[in-house]
This record gives structure tokens, sequence and C-alpha cells, in this order.
């Protein structure tokens, strides 16, 4: 039962895209906001503005960045789920509560992905 509704979880992150208005506002607002953000910043800070409005700009780029990179976590890309490591280890826990003999060895992901 609760394998079955962790499936259900998964096919609906993977079968529903985010909606190509929402990303487009939010990469638009990202932008308007780093370019406004000197202007802003030049009052309080004088010479200092370029320095900071780069690391502020860089800051919410990356992050608009990593947000439409880890929009669809189940790929084979770097940053997605290990799923093969996975699926390996639900078989193997499978398989052992049957008392089966032959039980294939355990995969373990690349160093990159934690696995709790």
């Amino acid at each position: 039962m609760i394998l079955s509704s962790v499936l259900a979880g998964c096919e609906r992150i993977a079968n529903t895209p985010v909606p190509f208005a929402y990303t487009l506002i939010l990469h638009r607002t990202v932008y308007l906001f780093c370019i406004m953000l000197p202007f802003a910043l030049v009052v309080d800070l004088h010479y200092m503005t370029p320095f900071i409005s780069v690391l502020i700009s860089y800051t919410f780029i990356a992050l608009d960045a990593l947000a439409e990179e880890l929009e669809d976590p189940f790929g084979t890309e770097n940053n997605d789920l290990p799923l093969d490591a996975i699926c390996n280890a639900i078989e193997i826990d499978l398989l052992q509560m049957n008392d089966e003999r032959d039980i294939p060895e355990k995969r373990i992901p690349d160093k990159r992905y934690q696995l709790t």
C-alpha cells in the first residue's frame, strides 16, 4: 500500500511539468530584479555597489538555474535521483523478505548521491 502511494506520487511529479508561464515569469522577475538592484543600492553603498550587485545577482541567477535543473528529478543527468540503485535496494529487500536465495548484488550509486 505504501509503495503504491509512493509510486503514484513519483508519477505525478514526473508527469506534471512546471507551466511555461510560471517559468517565464520567474526568469523575467529574477533578471529585472538584477537589473534594478544597483539603482537601489547605490545610495547606501556608493563604490561597493557593483561588487555587491554582482554577488546578489549571481546568487539569484544561480538559484533560478538550479530550480530549472531540479525540475525533473527522474532522468539520467548528474543531478537526478539514482533510480537504478533505489530500485535495486527495493528488489533486494523484497527478495530477502521472501527468503529467496538468488539475490542480486547491491548497486552502489556514485559518491555524489546520498541514500538514506
